[in-house]
């Protein structure tokens, strides 16, 4: 079970290649197809809240990212697996 996340990454326009790069090369973040420019979207998948929460603020505090918002959030599995 794991939560899966879809998130919104605000950046430095003029960063953007190596921005992707580095998003793409931490376990657990997919980036998708997006237009050029200052936004950026992913997917995430944990195993965990905690370590979702870690890779949320990993991308963060990449440099030349402004903003990182969860646009989607699923727990269910990890809600239906306690029940």
């Amino acid at each position: 079970f794991m939560p899966i996340s879809g998130i919104v990454i605000r950046i430095d326009a003029a960063r953007r290649d190596e921005i992707s790069e580095q998003i793409a090369a931490i376990d657990g973040l997919e980036l998708t197809d997006t237009p050029p420019g200052a936004t950026l979207v992913a997917v995430l998948e944990a195993d965990s809240l905690a370590d979702e929460e870690a890779l949320f603020k990993q991308v963060a505090d990449l440099p030349g990212v402004n903003n990182v918002t969860m646009s989607y959030h699923n727990f269910e599995d990890i809600v239906n697996a306690d029940h």
